[in-house]
């Protein structure tokens, strides 16, 4: 009968250490993509409230220009601009009101709507 031997030896103290070491970089660099797909996302939300409070601004200038433009034809004019889309169909609004003010004076006061904020801009001219 032939007898083979079979040799035992202990267990390395190290074993595993691999799995432990691939675990820990893929939690890292889930934790580093995670992080930096939040700052995207910040950022965007930011660029977004930044372009409605910009948006809301040049369309309240676009209500006193529109008044303007009506108080250039007729010096009388006092209607005021209605809420008018700009541009059609974006849910942004301007809108304009005209009164008289001291000495011939006459206040003109625009307001923009974009996304929620809503930017005033006053000016004052004197109407001959």
């Amino acid at each position: 009968m032939i007898r083979k031997s079979v040799r035992l030896t202990a267990p390395s103290p190290r074993r595993g250490a691999a799995l432990l070491v691939s675990i820990f970089v893929m939690c890292m660099t889930t934790l580093i993509a995670v992080a930096v797909l939040e700052s995207e996302r910040t950022q965007l939300t930011a660029l977004r409230h930044t372009i409605s409070y910009e948006r809301a601004l040049y369309l309240a200038g676009a209500g006193v220009h529109h008044a303007l433009a009506e108080l250039e034809v007729d010096t009388a004019w006092r209607t005021g601009v209605p809420s008018t889309e700009f541009p059609v169909g974006s849910g942004s609004t301007y809108s304009a009101t005209v009164v008289d003010g001291v000495g011939g004076e006459v206040i003109i006061t625009g307001i923009g709507v974009s996304g929620g904020v809503t930017r005033k801009v006053q000016v004052t001219v004197e109407v001959d």
